[in-house]
């Protein structure tokens, strides 16, 4: 029988670590198995047992020091002491015993195992995570995953494991281990959890794909464009988003309606909007602005590129915090360390937003923008199909495909630009241009050039600035750009969910009403 005690560590809340890793847990445990698994959770939780007796509390000491949380096994009568832990993303772990087993699940950053002969169990997604192993003795027994490469090396009183990834690939966990005599050594392969706030991003190609089911005789645009397009439209989906069934009718549409002034018109109804699917006239069931929550994520590029402008992102990430209303839900990504990082998800809670922002560490990378706008949209708004959402990017633009070094987006940008067409998602590119070269290098013009047709398709707009100090008349615009978005709703008179494309104009039957939304959607 094993007799098994819980500890929570409620005063332990490492929310912090959603932007960085604040604390590093390490265990030591001579006699007994450690076991850890890395979960969706704020705080760690440990668990001890022993197959002995019942636990106590004077078996496990955990003692915070400093930015440590050090998990001990002591126990008084030297009974053998087993310890579970569940600890959050981005944590550190660092684990040591003599003759007890480990085992470690998770997409964790950096992992340090030391043991004397131990069993090892490491569960990872090993596209994603570099290794290291050695020891004295090769182990007892060695079990790899199919369909992942690695390289073994053994020479008198050194035998050695390591992984084959391409030097140039973007990784994110490190796992390094040494050992003398391990009994038996188990890879594991593991997909990056669905609810990790760190995404590769490789990632995204495939996503992308799937966000293009087959659009036959639709071409790009070309790649400069002017800000106003009469156009409508909705999601555009894979088979793992919610979709347009036979049983759902109602089509969604967000739509930004202004005047010659460029201000927004408030107070349109129904009967105010001409909707033509296919050229065939709609009826509008539903037209709402100001009463309709919005989704609104904000990425903030933390490349190299704009790593000078750090204090100033963050002040401006929590500017456009403010401008959105109460009821309204605001999320924070960060592209950094050439991967997408969730900060924090959607929500309500403008305190603790803004508490994440400031957390913010002093980081850079290359710029795979491309790469993050596809995650970014995955994230959480393709799970959204009939609400209003909105990106706001706070780039310089420069995703380091136009330059051809660093790290480049895997995302090809004429897909990007047709996905984006059918995204349920306006993307409001905030454009640094520190380009102030007359006149500026090709690859700059190209920068943004791509980002206002990127805004300009997903029915949203570029708002440009000469540095992220200059955006004092950015946050009026966007704060009025958003609130003249329109949801629009009908149900098409062409119910043959086909998966076909449709294209869709919105028309306002006042004078001088300029509309700016997507072209179409998905008939799924």
């Amino acid at each position: 029988m094993r007799f098994q005690r819980q500890i929570i560590l409620a005063a332990l809340c490492v929310c912090a670590a959603r932007t960085a890793p604040a604390l590093t847990v390490t265990v030591e445990n001579e006699g007994g198995s450690i076991s850890v698994r890395v979960v969706d959770a704020g705080r760690i939780t440990v668990n001890r047992s022993s197959p002995q007796r019942e636990a106590t509390t004077d078996d496990v000491a955990i003692i915070r020091q400093g930015d440590v949380v050090l998990v001990r096994a002591n126990p008084p009568d030297g009974a053998p002491i087993d310890i579970e832990v569940q600890m959050p993303y981005r944590v550190p772990l660092q684990a040591q015993t003599t003759t007890g087993a480990i085992s470690v699940e998770g997409l964790i950053p950096h992992v340090r195992l030391a043991t004397r002969s131990g069993d090892i169990r490491l569960t990872m997604p090993w596209e994603a995570t570099r290794l290291s192993i050695e020891a004295a003795n090769a182990p007892a027994n060695v079990q790899l995953p199919e369909g992942i490469r690695f390289s073994r090396r053994e020479t008198p009183g050194r035998w050695r494991l390591n992984d084959r990834l391409p030097d140039m690939k973007i990784t994110y966990g490190l796992v390094e281990v040494r050992a003398e005599a391990p009994g038996s050594l188990t890879l594991a392969r593991a997909a990056i959890p669905d609810d990790s706030p760190v995404k590769l991003p490789w990632l995204a190609a495939p996503i992308l794909d799937g966000l293009l089911p087959g659009r036959r005789g639709q071409t790009v645009a070309p790649q400069t464009a002017s800000d106003d397009a009469n156009s409508g439209g909705v999601a555009a989906t894979d088979e793992r988003m919610p979709v347009f069934t036979s049983s759902v009718r109602l089509v969604n549409l967000t739509a930004a309606i202004n005047n010659n002034d460029g201000h927004p018109i408030k107070d349109l109804k129904p009967e105010d909007f001409e909707v033509l699917e296919d050229n065939v006239p709609q009826t509008v069931t539903f037209a709402g602005s100001e009463d309709v929550p919005f989704n609104l994520a904000l990425l903030l590029d933390l490349s190299g590129s704009t790593q000078r402008d750090r204090a100033a992102m963050k002040e401006a990430a929590k500017r456009f915090v403010d401008i959105t209303r109460r009821h309204d839900r605001v999320a924070a990504y960060a592209l950094a360390n050439n991967i997408f990082q969730v900060m924090a998800p959607l929500t309500e809670d403008r305190k603790e937003l803004e508490e994440l922002i400031d957390a913010i560490p002093d980081i850079s990378g290359g710029s795979p923008i491309y790469d993050s706008i596809v995650l970014a949209y995955a994230q959480e708004f393709r799970q959204r199909p009939s609400e209003r959402n909105a990106l706001v990017i706070i780039s310089d633009g420069v995703d380091n495909q136009l330059q051809g070094v660093g790290a480049p987006s895997k995302v090809n940008y004429n897909k990007l630009a047709r996905a984006a067409e059918g995204m349920n998602m306006a993307i409001y590119p905030v454009f640094l241009d520190p380009f102030t070269r007359v006149p500026p290098p090709a690859w700059a013009r190209r920068a943004r050039e791509r980002m206002s047709w990127l805004a300009q398709v997903s029915g949203g707009r570029l708002f440009p600035a000469q540095s992220i100090q200059d955006l004092e008349s950015v946050y009026p615009q966007v704060a009025e750009e958003l609130r003249s978005v329109y949801t629009i709703a009908y149900y098409p008179r062409n119910q043959d969910f086909d998966g076909s494309w449709r294209r869709v104009q919105i028309k306002v039957k006042r004078p001088g009403a300029k509309v700016r939304s997507r072209t179409g959607y998905f008939a799924h």
